[in-house]
């Protein structure tokens, strides 16, 4: 089995946070976002991990916490945006260089789909399979690559909770990346599996068309290839700003307060859902559904859906959907 992870962006939508961060390095329920796609995929898969320069080492780091230990990193020579070779460039680039000739499996980096199991978006050499899902209205299928799908029915009602219908592994028949009018709610995941048939038509395209990730299986359907789509339930969080990242700690978090290793708090009223991280020491404060880095120091502070950074030290704030950048020093 193999793996290719994309994690070659540099997040600026979430800035100072990913300033010098990955956002697959980002923390949820106490573990980075690559933690808990490591969870799903299995052990002695290969894992090839797709990056750049400046995050290099900081991933090699991760792999080693993680215990990963078939995990080959592809490190484009880039520093910024602008020096990128484009996500479906880098697919293609690390595909050849890797001496890949299996079907290939994809993940964002920055997605989290915690009901996704692999298989159910395996597909044979000549096909390949997107992890889909129905979102609420055709006004947030803009964000998406959207898809229309042969033969949509309706399966098993009770257990689709956000839908009237269950898809799994049915026919796509278009497939249009945000689209200004969208012709359906159904929308890709960043989650899918590639042919290895079709990798022609992906080095190709791919040179053509670098940046195109999702435009890609608009390419295999324009050369007649099958491209299918597989429903997934659950959870899905893409995490791409400020508030996406904040509603995924609410949800992924599974307790209330989940505390790291030596953290020291006293005098405190915690509500919602509170991240602490490692060494943070916090006294008298009031903390509602926030994320704090490790090394924090907060004393006397009201703080409510903010996210801090590494090392802040503060004292007497009242913070309210804030992020605040490592290693800030306020006081009052």
């Amino acid at each position: 089995m193999k793996v290719l992870i994309l994690a070659g962006g540099f997040a600026t939508r979430l800035w100072p946070l990913t300033e010098k961060r990955a956002k697959p390095l980002l923390l949820l329920d106490g573990k980075t976002i690559l933690a808990h796609i490591f969870d799903q995929i299995p052990q002695d898969a290969d894992v090839y991990l797709l990056t750049n320069k400046k995050f290099e080492k900081d991933f090699e780091k991760e792999c080693q916490k993680c215990q990963r230990t078939r995990v080959q990193i592809f490190c484009e020579d880039a520093y910024s945006d602008g020096e990128k070779l484009g996500a479906l460039r880098a697919l293609s680039v690390a595909i050849r260089e890797f001496k890949i000739v299996e079907n290939v499996f994809v993940f964002a980096g920055d997605n989290l789909l915690p009901e996704l199991r692999i298989e159910q978006i395996m597909c044979s050499v000549y096909e390949s399979c997107i992890a889909v899902r129905e979102v609420e209205t055709l006004e947030e299928a803009r964000k998406f690559g959207v898809i229309e799908i042969k033969n949509q029915r309706a399966e098993n009602r009770d257990q689709m909770s956000n839908s009237k219908y269950k898809i799994q592994n049915t026919e796509i028949i278009n497939f249009e990346e945000k689209p200004s009018e969208p012709k359906s709610r159904l929308v890709s995941t960043g989650f899918a599996c590639i042919g290895s048939n079709l990798f022609p038509i992906l080095h190709i395209f791919a040179n053509e068309s670098p940046d195109a990730l999702g435009s890609i299986f608009t390419e295999f359907l324009r050369c007649k290839k099958t491209v299918l789509a597989a429903k997934v339930g659950g959870e899905w969080f893409d995490v791409g700003s400020f508030e996406t990242y904040l509603e995924a700690h609410r949800k992924l978090q599974k307790q209330n307060l989940q505390k790291d290793k030596n953290v020291q708090e006293k005098g405190n009223l915690f509500s919602g859902k509170v991240f602490i991280g490692e060494g943070a020491q916090i006294t008298n404060c009031q903390i509602l559904d926030s994320i704090i880095y490790p090394g924090c120091r907060l004393r006397n502070c009201h703080i409510s859906r903010s996210i801090l950074d590494e090392n802040c030290d503060l004292e007497g704030l009242d913070i309210n959907q804030k992020l605040i950048r490592k290693g800030t020093i306020l006081k009052v």
